[in-house]
Protein backbone atom coordinates (compact mmCIF):
# COMPACT_ATOMS: atom_id res chain seq x y z
CA UNK A 1 0.00 0.00 0.00
CA UNK A 2 1.38 3.09 -0.21
CA UNK A 3 1.83 5.73 2.36
CA UNK A 4 -0.70 8.53 2.17
CA UNK A 5 2.18 10.70 2.89
CA UNK A 6 4.21 12.88 0.48
CA UNK A 7 8.01 12.28 0.57
CA UNK A 8 10.35 15.83 0.69
CA UNK A 9 11.96 15.75 -2.67
CA UNK A 10 14.78 17.87 -3.56
CA UNK A 11 16.36 17.87 -6.97
CA UNK A 12 19.87 19.38 -7.12
CA UNK A 13 20.31 19.43 -11.19
CA UNK A 14 23.72 20.35 -12.27
CA UNK A 15 23.23 23.33 -15.42
CA UNK A 16 23.45 22.07 -18.81
CA UNK A 17 22.89 17.89 -17.51
CA UNK A 18 20.62 15.68 -19.74
CA UNK A 19 20.42 13.38 -16.78
CA UNK A 20 18.84 16.11 -14.60
CA UNK A 21 16.67 17.85 -17.34
CA UNK A 22 15.28 14.26 -17.80
CA UNK A 23 14.20 13.71 -14.09
CA UNK A 24 12.94 17.36 -13.91
CA UNK A 25 10.59 16.88 -17.06
CA UNK A 26 9.20 13.41 -15.18
CA UNK A 27 8.37 14.99 -12.14
CA UNK A 28 7.06 17.86 -13.72
CA UNK A 29 5.09 15.51 -16.39
CA UNK A 30 3.68 13.45 -13.31
CA UNK A 31 2.84 16.25 -11.23
CA UNK A 32 5.00 15.03 -8.43
CA UNK A 33 6.57 17.25 -6.47
CA UNK A 34 9.38 18.55 -5.65
CA UNK A 35 11.78 21.40 -4.56
CA UNK A 36 14.65 22.26 -7.10
CA UNK A 37 17.63 23.17 -5.62
CA UNK A 38 20.20 24.19 -8.11
CA UNK A 39 23.86 22.69 -7.60
CA UNK A 40 25.84 26.07 -8.61
CA UNK A 41 23.50 28.07 -5.99
CA UNK A 42 25.46 28.33 -2.20
CA UNK A 43 22.14 25.92 -1.08
CA UNK A 44 23.08 23.41 -4.02
CA UNK A 45 26.81 23.48 -3.23
CA UNK A 46 26.24 23.21 0.74
CA UNK A 47 23.68 19.81 0.14
CA UNK A 48 26.41 18.68 -2.20
CA UNK A 49 29.38 18.53 0.06
CA UNK A 50 27.13 17.22 2.58
CA UNK A 51 25.70 14.45 1.05
CA UNK A 52 28.92 13.87 -0.89
CA UNK A 53 27.57 13.83 -4.49
CA UNK A 54 29.12 12.11 -7.16
CA UNK A 55 26.73 12.61 -9.79
CA UNK A 56 24.14 14.73 -11.44
CA UNK A 57 21.13 15.14 -10.87
CA UNK A 58 21.41 15.10 -7.03
CA UNK A 59 18.26 13.50 -5.73
CA UNK A 60 16.92 13.60 -1.64
CA UNK A 61 13.93 11.73 -0.59
CA UNK A 62 13.31 12.42 3.19
CA UNK A 63 17.04 13.59 3.55
CA UNK A 64 18.42 10.42 2.06
CA UNK A 65 20.26 10.54 -1.27
CA UNK A 66 19.06 8.26 -4.02
CA UNK A 67 21.99 7.40 -6.75
CA UNK A 68 19.85 8.47 -10.38
CA UNK A 69 21.65 5.75 -11.86
CA UNK A 70 18.87 3.32 -9.97
CA UNK A 71 16.86 4.42 -12.39
CA UNK A 72 18.33 6.14 -15.72
CA UNK A 73 18.88 3.40 -18.26
CA UNK A 74 21.09 3.72 -21.42
CA UNK A 75 21.40 4.83 -24.32
CA UNK A 76 19.23 7.54 -23.88
CA UNK A 77 19.08 8.52 -20.33
CA UNK A 78 15.53 6.99 -20.39
CA UNK A 79 13.79 6.46 -17.33
CA UNK A 80 13.31 2.93 -15.25
CA UNK A 81 9.76 4.52 -14.23
CA UNK A 82 8.86 1.56 -11.74
CA UNK A 83 12.46 2.24 -10.39
CA UNK A 84 12.05 5.75 -10.05
CA UNK A 85 8.69 5.79 -8.00
CA UNK A 86 10.16 3.37 -5.46
CA UNK A 87 13.47 5.36 -4.88
CA UNK A 88 10.98 8.16 -4.48
CA UNK A 89 9.14 6.13 -1.85
CA UNK A 90 5.89 6.78 -4.24
CA UNK A 91 5.12 2.88 -4.67
CA UNK A 92 6.44 -0.01 -2.19
CA UNK A 93 9.33 -2.02 -2.82
CA UNK A 94 8.62 -5.39 -3.51
CA UNK A 95 10.18 -8.19 -0.68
Amino acid sequence: MISSLTPNIIIIPARGCRRSQKVLDYLVDHNIPFTRIDLESPEGQALAEKHHLRASPGILVDGELVNPFDFLMQPGCRIDEDALLAKLHLIPIAP
